[in-house]
C-alpha cells in the first residue's frame, strides 16, 4: 500500500510539474503578442502625437522658436506644458527602465512606450520647424485651437497627458508582475528540489519495506517451526505414556530386547536437538525482528516527516500556480486596458472627422433631395394632366363601345327577324308552288298542310319562349323546383334511363315488353345504353335546344355543363362503389349476340 501511495504522489508531482511548464510556456507566448500590441499602440501614439503637434503649430511664433532651440540642445521638444509633463513621465520611465534588465536578464526589453513616443514626437517637431513654408510665422496666420472632446471641457492635449500617465502606470504594473513571476519561479524551483529529496527518501523507504517483508517471511517460518515443535512434543508424550504402560503390564516384554524403544529414544533425542537448534534460531530471529521493527519505526517516522514536507510542497506549488494564473490574468487585463484606451484615443479623432464629413454629405444630400423634389413635382403635374386626358379618352371609348354594342344587338335582332321573314316567305313560295303543281281542287291536302303549319308555328313559338326563358335564367329556377319535387328522379337523373331488372331468374317484364314490341335491338343499342348508364343522357335534350340559335347565355350554358359533368362523375363513383357488391357474378350476353328477342338473364352465379 505504501508503494501505491508513493507512486500516486510521484504521478501527482509529475503532473503538477507538467502543468507548471505549460503555464510558463503559455505565459511566454502571451508576452510575445502583448509586446506586438505594445508596438502597435506605440505607433498609434506616434500618429496621435504627430496630429497634436500639427495642431500646436498654430500657437505663438516665439514659443515655437524657443521650443525649437530647446529641441536642438536637449534632443526633446518642450514647446508646451503638455510636453513638459511628457518629459517628467519620460524621466520617471527612464529611472525605472535600468532596473528591469537586472530583474529579468532573460528578456531583452525595449524602451517604454512613452520614451518611444517622445522620441518620435521630438523628431517630428524638428522636421516641422526646419521646414520654412509650413511655419506659422511664414504664413502669418494662426490655426484655430482644437475643439474639446469631452463634456468636461478636456482637450486633446489633456487627454494625451492622462493617457501617457496611464501608460506609465501600466508599465510599472507590468514590471511589478514580472518581478512577482520571477519570485514564483524561484519558489517553484525550491519545491522541485524538495521533491527530488522526497524521491530519494522514497527509495530508502522502499528498501526498508523490502527488509520488513523479509522479516515477516522469517516470522512466518518461525511460526511454522513452532507448530511442528508442539506437534513433536505431543507425539513424544504419547510415546512415553505408551512405553510406561507396556513396562508395567508385562515383565516378559521387558526381558525382550528393547530395540523399538531404543529407536524411538534416538528419534526423540534427534528431535529434541532439532528443537533446541530451532529455539536458538527463533531467538536470533526475534532479535533481528526487534532490530528491524525499531529500524522500521525510525523509517516510518522519517516517511511521515517526508510526507508532511511533500504535502507542504504540494500546497506551495498549488499556491504558486494560483499566483501565476492571477498574474497572467492581471497581465491580460492590463494589456486589454492599454489596447482599449489606445483604440478609444484614436477613435475620437476619427469620429470627429467622420462626423464632419457626414455633415457635409448631409448638406449635399439635402440640396440634391430638394432638387429632386422640384423635378418630381413637375413630373407629377405632367402625369396628372396625362392621366386626366387618358381618362377622358377612355370614357369616350367606353361610350362608343356601348353604342356599338347596342347597334350590334339591334342589328342581330333585325337580322333574326329578317331570317324568320325570309323563311316564312320561302315556305309560302314553296306552298304556292306545290299548290300550283297539285291543282286547286286538292283542298283536303291544303287543310292538312295548314293544320301542320299551325302546329309547327305553335311549336316554334313555344321553343322561342323557352329560349327567351333560358336567356333570362328562368330555367335554373324551374330546374331547382323539379329537383326539389322529384328528388333524385328528375329529368337530369341518369337513373331514369334504366329499367327494373328481376334478379330472381325468371323472365323479366322488360324482356316481355321487348319481345312484344319490335325486335330491332342491336348490339350497338346495348353498348349505347351501357354508356348512358355511366355518362347519363339527361342533358342531351337540353343541349339540343341550343342548336340553331345565334345567341344564348354562354355563362348559363357553361354552368349547366359543369353541373351535368359533376353529376355524371358522382354517378360513375356510385356505380363503381356498387360494383363491389357484384364481385363473383358473370354477365350473360349470348342471347344478345345471337340476335334473340331482347336480353337474356343478365347475371349468373
Amino acid at each position: 500500500m505504501a508503494d501505491v501511495d508513493e507512486k500516486e504522489k510521484a504521478e501527482k508531482l509529475a503532473a503538477a510539474k507538467k502543468r507548471f511548464d505549460q503555464l510558463r510556456k503559455q505565459r511566454g507566448k502571451a508576452q510575445k503578442p502583448s509586446e506586438s500590441k505594445k508596438k502597435d499602440g506605440a505607433q498609434e501614439v506616434d500618429e496621435e502625437t504627430a496630429a497634436s503637434v500639427t495642431a500646436e503649430q498654430g500657437e505663438d511664433s516665439a514659443e515655437l522658436t524657443k521650443s525649437g532651440i530647446d529641441g536642438n540642445n536637449d534632443g526633446s521638444s518642450k514647446a508646451s506644458p503638455d510636453n513638459k509633463d511628457g518629459t517628467m513621465l519620460d524621466k520617471s520611465s527612464t529611472d525605472d527602465a535600468p532596473g528591469t534588465p537586472a530583474q529579468n536578464p532573460a528578456h531583452n526589453r525595449q524602451p517604454s512606450l512613452s520614451i518611444q513616443s517622445k522620441m518620435r514626437s521630438s523628431s517630428f517637431r524638428r522636421q516641422s520647424l526646419s521646414q520654412g513654408p509650413l511655419s506659422p510665422s511664414a504664413n502669418g496666420t494662426k490655426s484655430p485651437d482644437l475643439p474639446t472632446l469631452t463634456p468636461d471641457g478636456d482637450s486633446v492635449n489633456s487627454i494625451y497627458r492622462k493617457q501617457a500617465a496611464r501608460l506609465d502606470e501600466l508599465e510599472k504594473e507590468n514590471r511589478r508582475l514580472a518581478k512577482e513571476a520571477q519570485d514564483n519561479e524561484k519558489r517553484w524551483r525550491k519545491t522541485e528540489d524538495e521533491l527530488e529529496e522526497l524521491r530519494e527518501a522514497s527509495g530508502d523507504v522502499a528498501q526498508l519495506k523490502a527488509r520488513a517483508e523479509k522479516a515477516d517471511a522469517q516470522v512466518e517460518e518461525f511460526n511454522k517451526m513452532k507448530q511442528e515443535n508442539t506437534s513433536l512434543q505431543r507425539q513424544n508424550s504419547q510415546l512415553q505414556s505408551q512405553s510406561s504402560k507396556r513396562h508395567v503390564s508385562s515383565a516378559s516384554v521387558i526381558a525382550k530386547p528393547s530395540s523399538p524403544l531404543s529407536s524411538l529414544q534416538a528419534q526423540l533425542d534427534s528431535k529434541s536437538s532439532t528443537i533446541e537448534s530451532m529455539e536458538m534460531e527463533i531467538s536470533n530471529l526475534r532479535s533481528q525482528l526487534d532490530k528491524s521493527a525499531s529500524s522500521t519505526n525510525t523509517h516510518s517516522e522519517q516517511v511521515s516527516a517526508l510526507e508532511g514536507k511533500l504535502e507542504r510542497a504540494e500546497r506551495a506549488a498549488g499556491a504558486a500556480q494560483r499566483e501565476l494564473s492571477d498574474v497572467k490574468k492581471s497581465l491580460e487585463r492590463a494589456s486589454e486596458k492599454a489596447v482599449k484606451e489606445g483604440s478609444e484615443r484614436t477613435s475620437n479623432e476619427t469620429k470627429i472627422r467622420s462626423l464632419e464629413r457626414e455633415a457635409e454629405e448631409s448638406k449635399k444630400d439635402v440640396e440634391e433631395s430638394l432638387q429632386r423634389v422640384d423635378t418630381l413635382e413637375k413630373k407629377l403635374a405632367a402625369l396628372t394632366n396625362l392621366h386626366k386626358d387618358s381618362d377622358g379618352r377612355r370614357q369616350a371609348g367606353e361610350r362608343e363601345r356601348e353604342r356599338l354594342e347596342k347597334e350590334a344587338s339591334e342589328m342581330r335582332r333585325r337580322l333574326a327577324g329578317l331570317e324568320n321573314e325570309n323563311l316564312r316567305l320561302r315556305e309560302e313560295r314553296e306552298r304556292a308552288r306545290k299548290r300550283d303543281a297539285s291543282g286547286a281542287d286538292d283542298e283536303g291536302v291544303d287543310e292538312l298542310e295548314d293544320e301542320e303549319r299551325r302546329r309547327l308555328e305553335s311549336k316554334v313559338r313555344s321553343l322561342e319562349g323557352e329560349v327567351y326563358e333560358l336567356r333570362r335564367g328562368v330555367w335554373r329556377e324551374k330546374r331547382r323546383e323539379l329537383g326539389s319535387a322529384d328528388g333524385d328522379e328528375g329529368p337530369a337523373s341518369p337513373g331514369s334511363k334504366f329499367d327494373d331488372v328481376d334478379l330472381s331468374g325468371g323472365t323479366p317484364s322488360y324482356r316481355r315488353q321487348s319481345m312484344a314490341g319490335p325486335r330491332g335491338l342491336s348490339f350497338q343499342n346495348v353498348l349505347s345504353s351501357g354508356f348512358s348508364a355511366f355518362t347519363g343522357g339527361g342533358g342531351r335534350d337540353s343541349l339540343e335546344t341550343f342548336e340553331g340559335e345565334d345567341e344564348f347565355d354562354e355563362d348559363a350554358f357553361r354552368l349547366a355543363q359543369e353541373e351535368e359533368a359533376r353529376k355524371r362523375v358522382e354517378r360513375v363513383r356510385e356505380v363503381k362503389r356498387g360494383l363491389k357488391d357484384w364481385e363473383g357474378w358473370r354477365m350473360d350476353v349470348v342471347d344478345v349476340r345471337a340476335g334473340g328477342g331482347g336480353a337474356g338473364e343478365i347475371f349468373d352465379i
